[in-house]
């Protein structure tokens, strides 16, 4: 009988905290909403609201981490290029690499790694760890049909002024006429 009545009490317990887990993420999901009109889309009007829409945006993708990894995945993705955005490139880092490190066999890693090479590249101008990334890349994902080319050719560039990459380009173009 006291083993039935605390197997009932643990069963009420753990719905009451699934009951208060699905609120909570309910909740969080219409204060982005909010936010997002808020601070202006795209085109951040309102940096202190993006800063806002990204903490909920992690307070979130910590709740639903084990129970919807697509939800997560996504939050996350959001809430890193709004951190590139409003120049916050090391949060842009930390949420890009959660992704990319932690669920590496999602479906949106990719697009995570090859941002988080792209912003120590281009954002951090750290060039060796983005060389480092962009080769993770490859060695990870070498038939990507998104970013695959993108990263063999920011690899090429790596370090290279505009004028050098245009020089180059101006090369490849007679080569091919």
């Amino acid at each position: 009988m006291r083993k039935h009545l605390l197997f009932v009490l643990f069963t009420l317990a753990f719905v009451a905290c699934k009951t208060d887990t699905a609120q909570k993420v309910a909740q969080l999901e219409q204060q982005l909403l909010v936010l997002d009109k808020e601070f202006g889309g795209a085109k951040v009007v309102d940096k202190e609201k993006a800063i806002a829409f990204i903490q909920i945006s992690e307070e979130l993708a910590a709740l639903v981490q084990t129970t919807d990894p697509d939800k997560y995945a996504a939050v996350l993705l959001k809430a890193a290029g709004l951190a590139k955005t409003i120049e916050k490139p090391q949060k842009a880092v930390e949420l890009y690499g959660k992704v990319a490190n932690e669920m590496p066999q999602h479906a949106k890693a990719p697009t995570a790694l090859f941002m988080l090479a792209f912003v120590y590249e281009n954002d951090l101008g750290d060039l060796a760890t983005a060389k480092t990334t962009y080769e993770l890349f490859l060695q990870r994902y070498p038939n990507d049909p998104d970013f695959a080319d993108d990263a063999q050719n920011s690899l090429k560039m790596l370090g290279k002024s505009p004028e050098e990459i245009i020089r180059e380009f101006e090369k490849m173009q007679e080569k091919t006429q």
